[in-house]
This record gives C-alpha cells, sequence and structure tokens, in this order.
C-alpha cells in the first residue's frame, strides 16, 4: 500500500486548471521528490492531501486512508511544514513546541532536544524576532517531533543555511530508512538530487515524468530541463 495515492486529481479554479487529472503513487519507506517551478500545482496537490481545499475530481489516499473522508485521524499521523509557515510572533519557539505537544497528545521530548541540537534551533526567543531561517527551524521540529508516519514539506530549504540543509537531509533520509515517508515539494533541482530516492516532475499541472534516482547516476537535469527549458 503506498504512502500517497491520487487518481485522476482535477483542481480549478473558475476557468483556471490548476492541476489536470493527476495520478501519481508514492510508495513508502522513500524520500520521494515532486518537483516543479513555481505555479506548476505542488502546493495545490499538497493542499488537496492534506483536505485543506477540495478537488473539483479525482481522488486521493494516505496511508491507505481516504483524504477528506479520513482527514482527522490522518492528521495525528501526518507531519506538515508549509512554504508560508505563519507562527504566532509572541510566543517562543519552546512554547509553541508544547503547544503543539499538548494538540496532538505524544511527543518523544528526547526527539525534540535532538531535533533542536542537529538543526541548530534557538527555541529561547519570540518567533517574531526571529530570521526566516530560524523561524523555519521550528516548523521544522514541530513537523518531525512526534515522529509521524509521512512526512510532508513544501520547500523545507528556505532560508537555512548550508550545514543546516545538510543536516537536515541526514534526517530525513534517516526518517526514510526507518520506514516511513517523506513528500519534499520543490522547485530547486539539486535539493531533490541530494536527498530523494525518486522524483515526480509536474509542469503546469499535469505529471510529465516520474524517475528513481536512488543509484543517484540517473541524468535528472536532462530530464528537468528537456521539460522547462521554455520556462527560463
Amino acid at each position: 500500500m503506498p504512502a500517497i495515492a491520487t487518481q485522476d486529481l482535477t483542481k480549478r479554479f473558475g476557468s483556471f486548471t490548476a492541476l489536470k487529472g493527476l495520478t501519481l503513487e508514492v510508495p513508502r519507506g522513500q524520500v520521494f521528490g515532486f518537483l516543479g517551478p513555481n505555479g506548476a500545482g505542488k502546493s495545490t496537490t499538497i493542499r488537496i492531501l492534506l483536505d485543506e481545499i477540495r478537488a473539483t475530481s479525482g481522488t486521493a489516499t494516505l496511508l491507505g486512508l481516504d483524504s477528506r473522508r479520513d482527514a482527522v485521524a490522518l492528521h495525528a499521523r501526518l507531519g506538515y511544514l508549509p512554504s508560508d509557515l505563519a507562527l504566532p510572533p509572541k510566543l517562543t519557539g519552546t512554547q509553541l513546541l508544547r503547544f503543539f505537544a499538548r494538540l496532538r497528545g505524544t511527543v518523544d521530548r528526547q526527539l525534540v532536544d535532538d531535533l533542536t541540537r542537529r538543526l541548530d534551533a534557538d527555541l529561547t526567543r519570540p518567533v517574531g524576532e526571529l530570521s526566516s531561517g530560524n523561524r523555519q527551524k521550528v516548523g521544522l521540529i514541530a513537523c518531525l517531533m512526534h515522529r509521524p508516519e509521512l512526512v510532508i514539506m513544501d520547500e523545507p530549504n528556505a532560508g537555512l543555511d548550508p550545514l543546516v540543509q545538510h543536516e537536515l537531509h541526514q534526517l530525513l533520509r534517516e526518517i526514510a530508512d526507518e520506514g516511513r515517508t517523506v513528500f519534499l515539494s520543490s522547485h530547486t533541482l539539486s535539493e531533490v538530487q541530494r536527498v530523494a530516492d525518486r522524483v515526480a516532475i509536474i509542469r503546469h499541472g499535469e505529471l510529465v515524468a516520474t524517475q528513481d534516482i536512488t543509484d543517484r547516476d540517473a541524468d535528472l537535469e536532462h530530464t528537468f530541463l528537456a521539460f522547462y527549458e521554455d520556462e527560463t
């Protein structure tokens, strides 16, 4: 049973079609890259998977459950980092993580400490006083601290320095090695190449290629540029 499966997923906003019959399968136990430029339909796909918006037609399942009907049950098993991370500015990172912990009920406090150390996160200051990169670190800890079965991340590298990016990629590989799944949405080819096992390329709301890159020898760059040469 795949971690994520969509069938003919379509989303229209008035006369604009953001997704055009997206059929996608994400195996469990992998870091799966979802690659495309801004406006390709990546965030729309994620919002449908999380039941933030409804598809015009088509179906989506996560961990074998229907993304709409079973949304409440699914949220306890998911970790999510949005691209437009918005956090209460007056709370410190520690206060914010405690709040999320109360909502989730079960959190591995040792894992929180480990993530804080590895990401070099500052949890003592109000979130509103932090740089974008340090806010991103708080969001990453909140996303991962309950050991979710499925992690969905939209542009997780945003604002992070190269050393922290490297540590994050190590964390994502460890998650996959434990049999859990990471769905990594990005517009950056190099980010996907460094960490993913498999990648799907989306363009103008359509899936145009799916490719294994576990051997790191696949010519992903050629595939990407072939489909996006008219975007640059």
